[in-house]
């Protein structure tokens, strides 16, 4: 229960009284010692399934960076999280609705001077023209109360915008009516039955999210002029994953869009894993980054905008290249901070939900990859059992497809020359001692999925992990094609055997292409590859002996009905008519014998009614009747003789002559 005490308010608070507006007297909580405002919740905790926006923090940091000393506005519980990530010279207040997160959040700031705290709805709090920078993350179903007046998202923009200084900044997150989320799942949003739906059908609120067309839109009718707009996915509570919107495809040399199809699908997939879902992740995207459509389709998108000095828009001339290029003419309006520079924003940011090992990769404006860890640790490597993980120097990521989706088109070409140049293709690299001179340890993660072809070389996407023990070539190519195998026939894709075909055998069947014979004991050696890698990864090893019989079971079995995790509802229905082609085949074969069997059966009944003729006539009545006394007499005739022999000669005769007879054959 919340312990709150009426004291007199500081005339400089921007939620009391005095000059904001607001009562002189208001509410503290004595142990965080936050203001209450209208709309808190005393027992909501929104921290509980919330993680901190490290993404997001990776574009705040620039953009504060160019602003010491600004005064910034943390709304919401997970803008919260980052009071101790604002850089010490800068003011900070924090709005959340919760009294559990404040006291949190009050924790989580320490000591740290110039943070204060605030629980309540957004709408009730006013601080207008205040801040430099304002930053409000979970839209307004996270940032007000039941108590709250009802907002949606134009409204919300409006306000924050009001809080603005003239070109102060906003970085917030917007929900997208027709993101990837929706059109992948295969079910409705799973939280509409708890109590996290409090604002369904509320007064204030909208009824849909905005569409694409409408976003750059209502910021303008906000006062706001977006100068950065990022694809954020899985969706506007978890965005872990941030792509830059660069329209026209600048010819900058920085190519991030197969970064953009592993990271972004992964979330996805990674997001969906417990539900059933209509299509497959990876492709769906993959064809979004491909269309350019990327963001268009993003479940949200994190903008940053700033606001318009009164009512003119900010000058954008040179923003998209990182200058601000003005006319002789043209001053800057008083008190009016420079835009920042474009080229300082990330182009994607991807933080792995990898628990011990998660890394935070951020791609730059220069196109070079910075990874570190995502606690904040300045470690270059980590060692738990067997694995290993190593951050490496700033570089250059690998641009191109993934091996995967070359062998998935030869594959649906059906050209099995195809697929043998592409599986030699494979096996040779894993045999090129050069290429894996002092890295043999990371074999085990060069499937082709996590394989780039970059202008004619294959390069790991991810070169960081390792095992304590090298990895032969030969296992890895097993391993690898072993996952491949599993992944191609999970999705139902386009392929050239016969549809119930399993993993292990197509593993089989694609290790022979380049000469290697593939046993029992080297499909289980690749479970236990595959179990380990996942164990450890996972920070249990001591499931290793299960997840290695899983799958070794996924392997031996055709995905005759696919796991609602491993395929998705297209791709079932895509499994379904290969199936009905299979059967349609054998209705054919089967119908095929049964005729011929048909015609048999004639000609044997054709035949016997010949027999049966042939029996009637005459000539052969008269045959059979000759034949039958001589047989008679015939039998008679060897039945005396036997009588008359053994009448005459000696009992025992007969026996001694049978004797005789063996040893001289002998």
């Amino acid at each position: 229960m919340s312990t709150v005490q009426n004291e007199p308010a500081p005339r400089d608070s921007a939620v009391r009284g005095g000059t904001d507006g607001h009562p002189a007297d208001l509410a503290l909580d004595d142990v965080s010692g936050a203001t209450v405002l209208v709309g808190e919740m005393l027992e909501w905790s929104d921290l509980e399934h919330l993680d901190a926006p490290l993404a997001a923090l990776e574009v705040l940091t620039p953009l504060l960076e160019s602003r010491p000393g600004s005064r910034v506005l943390l709304a919401g519980p997970r803008a919260a999280l980052l009071v101790a990530s604002v850089g010490s010279a800068a003011r900070v207040d924090v709005v959340t609705r919760s009294l559990p997160d404040t006291r949190a959040v009050g924790d989580l700031a320490g000591l740290r001077d110039g943070v204060r705290l605030h629980v309540g709805g957004i709408d009730a709090f006013t601080g207008a023209g205040r801040y430099d920078a304002v930053v409000a993350l979970g839209g307004p179903e996270r940032l007000l109360g039941p108590d709250s007046r009802g907002m949606g998202a134009a409204e919300l923009l409006a306000h924050l915008g009001g809080l603005l200084t003239p070109g102060g900044l906003l970085v917030a997150d917007l929900a997208n009516e027709l993101g990837l989320d929706d059109l992948v799942a295969g079910r409705p949003a799973p939280d509409l039955d708890t109590d996290a739906a409090w604002h369904v059908g509320a007064d204030g609120f909208d009824t849909r999210h905005l569409y694409p067309r409408e976003r750059r839109a209502v910021l303008e009718d906000a006062g706001l002029r977006e100068i950065a707009c990022y694809a954020a996915l899985p969706t506007i509570d978890t965005h872990r994953v941030l792509v830059l919107d660069r329209p026209g495809a600048p010819d900058d040399g920085v190519d991030v869009d197969g970064l953009a199809v592993t990271a972004a699908a992964s979330a996805l997939d990674r997001h969906l894993a417990d539900g059933p879902q209509l299509r497959e992740p990876r492709p769906t995207v993959a064809r979004a980054v491909g269309a350019g459509l990327l963001t268009e389709l993003s479940p949200a998108w994190l903008v940053v905008a700033v606001k318009d000095a009164d009512g003119t828009a900010v000058s954008r001339a040179g923003v998209d290249a990182g200058t601000r290029e003005r006319a002789a003419d043209e001053s800057e309006p008083t008190g009016i901070r420079a835009l920042p520079d474009r080229a300082a924003l990330p182009v994607l940011v991807d933080v792995e939900p990898a628990g011990h090992w998660s890394v935070l990769t951020v791609v730059g404006a220069d196109g070079r990859r910075r990874r570190r860890w995502a606690d904040g640790s300045a470690a270059d490597e980590r060692s738990e059992g067997a694995l290993v993980r190593r951050l490496p120097a700033d570089d250059v990521p690998p641009v191109g497809p993934t091996l995967e989706d070359a062998l998935r088109a030869a594959c649906a070409s059906r050209q099995h020359t195809r697929v043998r140049a592409a599986v030699q293709r494979y096996a040779d690299w894993l045999t090129d001692e050069e290429a894996w001179a002092g890295r043999a340890t990371g074999r085990a993660w060069a499937v082709p999925a996590d394989v780039v072809d970059e202008s004619g070389s294959l390069r790991p996407a991810d070169d960081s992990w390792g095992l304590g023990t090298p990895v032969t070539a030969d296992e890895a190519l097993v391993h690898g094609l072993r996952h491949f195998a599993a992944r191609l026939l999970g999705s139902a894709s386009v392929h050239p055997w016969r549809s119930d075909t399993t993993p292990d055998e197509l593993t089989v069947t694609l290790a022979s292409m380049v000469g290697l014979t593939v046993g029992v004991a080297d499909l289980e050696s690749a479970a236990r590859l595959d179990g380990s890698v996942q164990a450890l990864v996972a920070g249990t090893p001591e499931l290793v002996a299960e997840l290695a019989d899983d799958s070794l079971a996924r392997g031996r079995f055709a995905r005759d009905l696919p796991v609602r995790d491993a395929t998705g509802y297209r791709e079932l229905l895509a499994h379904d008519r290969t199936q009905a082609r299979a059967l349609r085949e054998k209705q054919g074969q089967v119908a095929w014998l049964e005729g011929t069997l048909r015609h048999r059966d004639r000609y044997i009944r054709r035949l016997e009614r010949i027999i049966e003729n042939h029996e009637e006539t005459l000539t052969y009545r008269t045959v059979q009747a000759l034949r039958t006394p001589r047989r008679v007499a015939t039998a008679k005739a060897v039945s005396a003789a036997k009588t008359t022999a053994n009448e005459v000669l000696p009992p025992d005769a007969m026996s001694k002559a049978r004797q005789l007879a063996a040893r001289v054959l002998r």
